[in-house]
């Protein structure tokens, strides 16, 4: 059985390295774009703890990680509070039920995390209101390279996860 304390510790860095990228993601000062492409380091972050916690820590960090998010962001209010929820649970679900928790699982899963978002954003800012060639190049030119530079970084992301995981529950 693994101690409050510890518990507690794994939490804390979890959060601190939030905060870390979350600044990072979100400052005018640092730039990781490359071309326009933009990767969701809260985001790949997000997928590869969840796959090491329970439900309800997944759902609740997708929660505030989300309400931080809408702070600082064009989406509707509450926009990524909730889908950020929902892919935390998701996420720790399926690799509780159906998949294996491995890289390849992280790398799945990111790619299909990050690809619903991107889709939703899309509908919601894109889709109905931008005609067929803007549409067409926010999903090629924006979306896709995003989604697979968001996944890149789900790599390391995932081994960090693991060994916090060894360390603080052996």
């Amino acid at each position: 059985m693994t101690s409050r304390k510890n518990i507690f510790k794994l939490r804390l860095i979890n959060a601190l390295v939030f905060i870390v990228l979350f600044y990072i993601q979100y400052n005018g000062i640092f730039s990781i774009k490359i071309a326009q492409a933009n990767p969701l380091l809260c985001i790949a972050f997000l997928v590869t703890m969840c796959m090491f916690c329970s439900e309800l820590t997944s759902t609740i960090t997708g929660l505030v990680l989300g309400i931080f998010i809408d702070t600082v962001t064009a989406t509707p209010p509450g926009f990524n509070a909730l889908l950020l929820m929902v892919l935390g649970l998701a996420v720790s679900l399926i690799v509780k039920h159906l998949f294996n928790n491995n890289i390849f699982s992280a790398i799945a899963l990111c790619t299909m995390c990050a690809t619903i978002y991107y889709l939703l954003r899309w509908l919601l800012h894109f889709a109905f209101v931008s005609s067929v060639a803007e549409n067409l190049t926010y999903l090629l030119q924006i979306a896709l390279p995003s989604v697979l530079y968001t996944v890149v970084f789900a790599v390391p992301f995932y081994y960090f996860q693991k060994a916090l995981h060894k360390k603080f529950y052996k």
